[in-house]
């Protein structure tokens, strides 16, 4: 592990960046995970400076002069952050003041040690570290930086689950017996907050581990109200989940592509598909409310019903063979659910991997979601009906997506004669 913050400091943005710093007489430092993913031999897109006075002032200075784009965070702590639309993807700057009267006050206060380091952006490039964050790095641990850190900001008890999970580190010993006694704290944590680091956790193959020491310690009681008997069940319905989606699956290349790209698609920012699936097989297995848990975490519309519809498949009515209107009716009765639906009902143990692949490839090659490709397109469906915009149109898509779905019509010819005989022969009124 050879560190290389000098190659980083020689970099055109951190050169730029401590040229202005001189030029402006702040002492400001890098600090944080920046740092610590150097020293890991990671790709760092993310930095965060600590100014020594005010922040607003160099934090423009540098967009200005680099072409990045300035976002004030929080005017009356001094936070502001620049952002690098670059490729492979966005570069972000985080610049806020100094917490103490010096940069080793300022890195006593922060949440882990792993974290607490600092490289001066004037002088030589040396590394800060009084904590001996570098060798709890060496040592794959998280250990926190004082005992305060969890009064201080109760998030940080989600976080260590986080940091250790997405680096593949274990939480120091005397950090994880803090936990249970400051886990109630954990409710007087935004929703918001405390979903960003769960999800991150989700998305990692090992979650279930890291939700077991969670369990176990008391955070998931503290957060979803999740029973201590049922802590086991729990953790072994997010394994499942994870191992359904490893197996060798009958799919085929074809779908297995699809399926892959279905479960890492975002159904809001940094909240996958596949993580969704976790949290709904968890709350399922715990018995625990999937509103309550929605509402918690602040879930966006489409997160929260995925949610709720993949938690109810657990209770779904099964059949023993799937037609293409028996599986229309199974997914249309699941939207937004798509691919993922028949991987939640293996793990579940209510269909074989056989049914599993056969309901995969019915979406795959025949369902149409709402808001799928229509043989006809609204106005034409307007024009052959002869209607305004109205429900008769919604209706009559509904009738098409179905007929579509299940094979009744192939053709924008059979589309028509569908339509017509289906709507223009009704003795109702059609707007």
């Amino acid at each position: 592990m050879k560190p290389s913050f000098s190659e980083f400091m020689a970099t055109p943005h951190l050169a730029t960046l401590r040229r202005i710093a001189a030029t402006l007489g702040r002492q400001s430092y890098l600090v944080g995970g920046s740092l610590r993913d150097i020293l890991l031999g990671r790709a760092v897109n993310d930095v965060d400076v600590a100014v020594d006075g005010g922040a607003d002032k160099l934090s423009r200075c540098f967009a200005s002069e680099c072409g990045g784009t300035f976002f004030p965070l929080d005017k009356v702590r001094g936070h502001s952050r620049v952002i690098f639309k670059e490729v492979p993807g966005t570069v972000t700057f985080d610049f806020a003041p100094l917490k103490g009267p010096g940069i080793l006050e300022d890195l006593a206060l922060r949440d882990f040690t792993i974290n607490a380091l600092a490289v001066p952006l004037q002088g030589d490039v040396e590394l800060i570290d009084p904590l001996n964050g570098s060798a709890d790095i060496c040592a794959k641990q998280v250990r926190r930086c004082s005992e305060a850190a969890f009064r201080d900001d109760p998030l940080r008890l989600v976080r260590a689950f986080r940091f250790a999970a997405t680096l593949g580190f274990r939480i120091e010993s005397g950090t994880l017996a803090a936990i249970p006694a400051h886990a109630p704290l954990i409710a007087n944590c935004a929703g918001e907050r405390i979903r960003d680091e769960l999800f991150r956790i989700l998305d990692m193959p090992d979650a279930a581990s890291s939700f077991r020491i969670m369990g176990e310690s008391g955070l998931l009681s503290a957060v979803f109200g999740l029973l201590p008997a049922r802590v086991s069940s729990a953790v072994e319905a997010v394994g499942r989940i994870q191992g359904i989606v490893q197996s060798n699956l009958p799919l085929g290349a074809e779908a297995a592509v699809k399926v892959e790209s279905r479960l890492w698609q975002e159904v809001q920012e940094g909240i996958t598909v596949l993580s969704i699936m976790k949290l709904a097989a968890f709350l399922a297995a715990a018995q625990i409310a999937p509103h309550g848990a929605v509402e918690r975490l602040k879930l966006g519309k489409v997160g929260g019903q995925l949610v709720e519809k993949l938690y109810c498949a657990e209770a779904l009515p099964i059949s023993d063979h799937y037609d293409a209107v028996s599986a229309y009716g199974l997914f249309n009765g699941c939207d937004p659910a798509g691919l993922e639906l028949p991987l939640m009902l293996q793990a579940f143990g209510r269909i074989s991997e056989l049914r599993c692949g056969e309901l995969v490839d019915y979406y795959q090659h025949r369902h149409i979601p709402r808001g799928g490709t229509l043989l006809l397109s609204g106005a034409e469906i307007m024009a052959l009906l002869s209607v305004p915009p109205g429900g008769i149109v919604g209706e009559a898509q509904e009738l098409l997506r179905k007929a579509q779905s299940t094979g009744e019509v192939r053709t924008d010819a059979e589309a028509r004669a569908f339509l017509g005989k289906k709507l223009l022969t009704t003795d109702g009124p059609m707007g």
